[in-house]
């Protein structure tokens, strides 16, 4: 009867003490926590409301890990089992932390790259930074707790990461051509840029490899980083997205050039007006250039919105202006050649 009964207390203890720090866990989260996450969102700091989330996605497995430690140390397991669950429960929690870490950075990340101009160019980039940092801490700190030595292990990594270093130059390259050129800010997701090698195209993603660039034809262009570092690049959102655009026109020698600047400075005011896409304040101009072979030639100034809104603008101009050109006469000549013939000569 007494073995009996000690097998039940055996069972019950154990379970009461489990169930009641699992309980406390489920209070900490839905109550306490729940009441802090409500304090944090009054304040404009974002920080706070990161930590408070990520806390309350680990807080029920660390009263857990608390219950076990205490039912470790109060159920008169033999001293080397007592010792390696110790250890065992150790590190898991040590490495609960290193992923509560690495969370709270990553979450930070993606915050700030909403109110950060150029962060959210890179920030697949800075995430593997602070997971591979977090977890490279996070594991050191283990090894450290297991009474592992790692200063031989530190020198195997020195030797071991120069001969990684050597055969994954190329990567090393690239990986630190993606940070120089996040911290240049020169280049943002969602710009439309140019670059010297000739590829032109919407950036979409900047990793810690390459720089994906989308055409307009919509295909992908991929560019090792370290190779995009050392193109010239022509970036049309900077200073400003806005651009301006040239179109050279012909008259006939014959021509009005004060009526010429009329009408195509009417019609430019129509574009402007009427297509989207083009800047609506922006008051167009025209400019005489040069004499040519056929004609005289000049430059009307348009502006638009973004770089690719060009082809639109383009496209309506030159359909009104030729539409409006034959209404009033204006000709726009073929090229043409005089030749002189030296009779004499026969």
């Amino acid at each position: 009867m007494m073995l009996k009964l000690l097998t039940i207390e055996q069972l019950i203890i154990p379970a009461a003490i489990i169930l009641a720090s699992l309980l406390v866990g489920i209070f900490l989260r839905n109550v306490v926590l729940a009441y802090f996450l409500k304090l944090t969102k009054r304040t404009k700091w974002r920080f706070d409301d990161i930590v408070v989330e990520v806390l309350r996605r680990s807080v029920v497995f660390w009263a857990l890990a608390l219950g076990l430690y205490v039912l470790i140390e109060t159920q008169g397991l033999p001293r080397y089992a007592a010792d390696i669950s110790s250890k065992a429960l150790g590190v898991f929690v040590i490495f609960s932390v290193t992923v509560v870490a690495s969370n709270i950075g990553t979450e930070m990340i993606e915050y700030y790259k909403t109110v950060i101009t150029g962060l959210s160019s890179a920030t697949s980039l800075l995430k593997n930074i602070v997971r591979i940092t977090v977890y490279s801490i996070g594991i050191l700190i283990i090894l450290d707790d297991l009474r592992i030595s790692i200063v031989p292990l530190l020198t195997a990594l020195g030797v071991g990461g120069l001969a990684i270093g050597l055969g994954l130059q190329g990567t090393l390259s690239n990986f630190f051509s993606g940070l120089q050129i996040l911290a240049a800010k020169q280049i943002q997701v969602g710009d439309y840029v140019k670059v010297s090698s000739g590829e032109e195209g919407y950036v979409e993603d900047l990793n810690w490899r390459a720089t994906a660039i989308r055409s307009l034809a919509g295909n992908h262009v991929i560019i090792p980083n370290a190779n995009l570092a050392n193109l010239i690049i022509t970036n049309y959102q900077l200073p400003m997205p806005d651009v301006g655009i040239g179109l050279e026109v012909g008259v006939d020698y014959r021509s009005d050039l004060q009526k010429v600047e009329r009408v195509t400075v009417e019609v430019a005011t129509e574009i402007q007006k009427t297509v989207p896409g083009a800047m609506r304040d922006y008051e167009p101009s025209i400019r005489f250039s040069r004499f040519g072979e056929s004609a005289i030639y000049f430059s009307v100034n348009l502006r638009v919105a973004t770089f690719v809104d060009q082809y639109l603008i383009k496209h309506e101009f030159i359909k009104r202006l030729k539409e409006r050109y034959d209404k009033e006469n204006i000709s726009i000549p073929f090229p043409i050649r005089t030749v002189y013939m030296n009779k004499e000569a026969d």
